[in-house]
């Protein structure tokens, strides 16, 4: 049997010159901190980032484990061009369809309507195939995605035993209903089977990054003969037992990871095969567990020395001065802490679970051992007003001019489907949600609005914040002028609507 997964791509973002700016600084402020040890090549190769989808890669290689051959196909935005990234990759697709025995797509919300239109022209053309899709949209929303889409098959949460199950199922022409974890339509009527449990993501195999070349011709990637990842993510523990109501990763509530043997080989591997100079560890909550976190850390310490790491946390009241002198010894560079507000009624309601002095300890700690910290905050949080907006703005821009906060990354606050934020609005106090789920992406546009707050106040808040954050690192780190004069030829051509994931 053989199978082709799709990525398809987010449609770009129109960009306000304000968030252009935004970016800028953004980019630039990390470029003198955490990447500076990277070169001009390393910038260059900033814009083949897109097509490198962990989860379907990490799907590829555990159904290719089982005897299952699979292709990957991917978008790519070739640097400084405007090209229509989804036709592209269409056509590519259409014309190897016949070779496939089914196509599955991934997508989020915002990839949603894409992925939707790409499966109506798979369908037109060759009516025959299979097509199944994954992701959290589709599974919340999975009625509404049978019924108005070409989509056969959904994938519920984790998609490797599942899609193995129904492939196997497939070719053996057997009926699907004692599959766990799908939903399908069958003559007329719907049906959903149970959910499958989480599996132990310690036994996957290595993520196939061997396809990321499947469909890329030479020219596409730069004249090079393989796609390198200057700065590559990696999960080495997944899930979180935070219970923020607007979290799309809201069913994974229990923490697991990757066998650390494995984990290592995977980045020695991205580090030997793919230029890897910088990771950055996707983890919800790194610190989560202080004995394992410390032990990934070893790990990344025990490699290359001109090798650098970053992690995503929350605060852990239980680290101590000591845990971030191990991190700081093991290379790590930088710290990311999602804040979202500086008013902690707000935390509390969100179900963000910390407390504002707990993450200004943490911070404290981290700049005394010299680690950068990268704090989120969110404009839109439930029950934001003009006041707890301001208050939040305010903390952010007096914590990056203290020294406490090096950077931080601003958005506007998403009720994505499935999330309690989203099902149950009327107890948020959200009057209209944005029925285009291609806008569902933070930096577009405001997806609701409350009593207190409509989407120009959202939006008008949300450019604030980011001029608040371009204020003050134009007096860190200078004019834009003094600092692409410093940073020089360093500074890559990128358009920021493809290149949040690399800041």
């Amino acid at each position: 049997m053989k199978v082709a997964f799709v990525a398809p791509p987010v449609p770009a973002v129109p960009l306000s010159q304000m968030q252009r700016l935004y970016y800028f600084y953004l980019f630039s402020s990390r470029a003198f901190t955490v990447f500076n040890h990277l070169t001009q090549q390393d910038f260059y190769r900033f814009w083949m980032l897109e097509p490198v989808h962990l989860g379907l890669l990490q799907l590829i290689s555990y159904l290719e484990q089982h005897g299952i051959e699979c292709s990957f196909f991917g978008p790519i935005s070739p640097e400084g061009k405007h090209v229509d990234r989804e036709e592209i990759l269409l056509q590519k697709i259409l014309k190897r369809a016949d070779e496939f025995d089914a196509i599955g797509f991934s997508s989020i919300t915002a990839s949603y309507r894409t992925a939707a239109r790409m499966a109506g022209r798979i369908r037109q053309e060759h009516p025959g195939i299979p097509l199944l899709l994954g992701g959290n949209h589709a599974w919340v929303r999975y009625g509404e995605v049978l019924r108005e889409s070409a989509f056969d098959i959904l994938v519920h949460k984790e998609g490797e035993a599942t899609t193995l199950e129904l492939l196997r199922t497939m070719e053996r022409k057997e009926p699907l209903h004692g599959i766990a974890g799908i939903s399908f339509i069958e003559n007329g009527k719907l049906f959903k089977t149970p959910d499958r449990p989480r599996m132990d993501r310690s036994a996957l195999p290595l993520i196939g990054y061997e396809h990321l070349e499947d469909n890329f011709a030479g020219e596409e990637l730069g004249g090079d003969d393989r796609l390198s990842i200057p700065i590559s993510r990696v999960t080495p523990l997944t899930g979180c037992t935070n219970d923020c109501v607007w979290c799309a990763d809201f069913w994974k509530p229990e923490v697991t990871g990757q066998n650390l043997d494995r984990f290592k080989e995977e980045v020695r591997y991205l580090m030997e095969n793919r230029n890897s100079r910088f990771f950055y560890l996707g983890t919800h909550d790194f610190l989560h567990q202080i004995g394992r976190a410390m032990e990934i850390a070893e790990q990344m310490g025990s490699l290359q020395s001109e090798m650098h790491w970053e992690a995503q946390t929350r605060a852990n009241p239980k680290a101590t001065r000591d845990h971030f002198r191990k991190l700081r010894e093991a290379d790590c560079r930088c710290l990311h802490v999602g804040v979202e507000s500086a008013n902690q009624d707000l935390l509390g309601i969100m179900g963000k679970n910390i407390r504002i002095p707990e993450v200004m300890r943490m911070l404290e700690y981290a700049r005394e051992e010299g680690i950068e910290t990268h704090t989120y905050w969110l404009i839109g949080s439930p029950f934001e007003t003009y006041e707890t907006a301001r208050q939040t703005i305010a903390t952010m821009s007096s914590w990056i001019r203290s020294g406490l906060s090096s950077t931080a990354e601003i958005n506007m606050l998403v009720g994505y489907p499935g999330t309690e934020l989203y099902e149950n609005r009327r107890h948020f106090d959200i009057t209209w949600v944005e029925p285009d789920f291609s806008n569902y992406d933070g930096r577009n546009r405001p997806t609701f609005e409350t009593t207190h707050l409509t989407s120009r106040d959202l939006e008008y808040l949300f450019h604030r914040a980011m001029d608040e954050y371009c204020s003050v690192m134009e007096d860190t780190i200078g004019t834009r002028e003094q600092v692409t004069e410093q940073l020089g030829h360093r500074f890559p051509n990128f358009d920021p609507a493809f290149m949040e994931a690399a800041f």
